[in-house]
């Protein structure tokens, strides 16, 4: 114990003993400590009990709404997947006579990078527009 709150409870009692003189104590039940101390516990398990339970139904939500942005994530990647696919068949075989009769033998080269390039296009995209969101 440090000198201020030695002082501390010596200034307690001092008041404590001045408003005694001036002021009658007020009658209360003989058992008012026993139920007041019982009470004080009961509130302090009845505060923790619904601490615990506001916290656990927070944690229930925030799990709910990380699963739901994970669920939309695979959803969306899913099907950027299965349009690029779908497009880059599409182009390939469209393209692929006209490329090899204007560009020739380096026609895989010149396909390969510009798959590439428009791969990371559509990344940067894409990281770009969920940056934003995020920020949001």
């Amino acid at each position: 114990m440090n000198e201020s709150e030695t002082s501390a409870g010596k200034l307690d009692r001092l008041l404590d003993r001045a408003l005694g003189r001036v002021l009658p104590p007020p009658q209360v039940p003989k058992d008012f400590r026993r139920r007041l101390e019982a009470a004080l516990s009961r509130a302090g398990e009845t505060d923790l009990a619904q601490l615990r339970l506001r916290m656990e139904s927070e944690e229930r939500a925030q799990l709910a709404r990380l699963e739901a942005r994970y669920v939309r994530l695979k959803r969306r990647t899913l099907g950027t997947m299965i349009g690029a696919a779908f497009a880059t068949g599409a182009a390939v075989s469209l393209g692929l006579p006209w490329l090899q009769r204007h560009v020739g033998a380096e026609t895989p080269l010149v396909l390969t990078s510009a798959g590439a390039a428009v791969g990371l296009a559509i990344a940067l995209l894409s990281w770009r527009r969920h940056a934003r969101d995020d920020a949001l």
